[in-house]
């Protein structure tokens, strides 16, 4: 196991190794142990030491999204009559994105058996964000869940919002499936614009390969809260689902294929500044001292091949329920 203090801190529990990078709280690894004994599979895209190195969370595999996720319009929002400024984080942009989380220092808690927690806090009384944020991962011998929290600490309430954003690794051989009610059309700088129904580019409640849908870049609301990816080539299926505050999703394939995001979320983008998409995935305001909590569990199996001796599914002890309620 590694050290605190590393770039890259380590972390051993059942079929997992974690890999985790307090520089932006990211995840850089989830290895898992394949059953049939022919070495490990890491279920995020791969990263080099140079990644690791490099302090850019985006170049990782996994990285939170906290006080809002994806982007807020020109760094700033009205809340309880008086205008809220955020940093504007990618320049030469004027929106910000992905909140604050993934540019800060988490610091790492000593881990038990099947259970490892990090957490950062964020301290603008000017903005009114006053936070601890939190992720924490859970480990069993079927599968690993990272939840994703926040508490507000500040005097007065704020609006927060959550979400994770796992890089997967692409390829001509991966499919992905889901099922979502609605979706939005966006403008040039990627805000949401209109809700629209789902059309057939855009439908992925039957099995599609990502190779025929590169640079796919879309905001699904009414997510079921389960995905299911296949690598045909390697042999193996993950299949994710996420709690009961994420029901909406961000769906991205560059243009090059060799990643893609399936990303849980809490809100609809820039709902802040746009009152009309509430009903599709708000912002939650929080008092002092109430939280915001949301995870998302991840299965991996080996696909069946024929005379590979392999088990049936009904075969392979399920992992057990979750309770994935809010705490307030």
């Amino acid at each position: 196991m590694s050290k605190k203090g590393d770039a890259e801190y380590r972390w051993n529990s059942g079929p997992f190794q974690i890999g985790i990078v307090p520089q932006g709280g990211a995840i850089s690894r989830i290895d898992w142990i394949r059953p049939d004994g022919q070495g490990i599979i890491n279920l995020l895209r791969p990263v080099t030491e140079q990644d690791i190195a490099s302090g850019n969370p985006s170049s990782l595999g996994c990285f939170p999204m906290v006080p809002f996720a994806n982007r807020l319009a020109f760094a700033e929002f009205e809340f309880d009559g008086r205008i809220v400024k955020v940093p504007a984080n990618r320049p030469p942009s004027p929106h910000a994105i992905h909140g604050f989380g993934r540019g800060s220092e988490w610091n790492i808690e000593r881990p038990t058996v099947d259970s490892l927690r990090f957490n950062h806090k964020y301290d603008d009384p000017e903005s009114g964000f006053v936070y601890v944020a939190w992720q924490e991962f859970k480990v069993t011998a079927q599968d690993v869940t990272l939840e994703i929290g926040v508490r507000h600490l500040g005097r007065t309430p704020m609006p927060y919002g959550i979400g994770l954003h796992p890089w997967f690794p692409g390829g001509d051989d991966v499919s992905v499936s889901f099922i979502a009610t609605d979706c939005f059309g966006t403008d040039e700088d990627m805000l949401p614009t209109t809700r629209t129904v789902i059309d057939l580019g855009r439908d992925f409640s039957d099995s599609k390969m990502i190779r025929h849908n590169r640079g796919l870049d879309v905001h699904y609301t009414g997510w079921h809260r389960e995905a299911d990816m296949v690598w045909e080539d390697a042999g193996y299926s993950l299949k994710m689902l996420a709690s009961e505050r994420f029901g909406n999703l961000q769906f991205y394939i560059p243009e090059d294929g060799k990643t893609f995001c399936v990303e849980p979320v809490s809100h609809v983008p820039n709902v802040h500044n746009r009152p009309e998409f509430k009903e599709f995935g708000d912002v939650l305001v929080l008092d002092r001292n109430q939280t915001l909590s949301g995870s998302m569990t991840l299965i991996p199996t080996l696909l069946a091949r024929p005379d590979s001796g392999l088990v049936d599914d009904d075969d392979i002890a399920q992992p057990e329920s979750r309770d994935y309620s809010l705490v307030d």
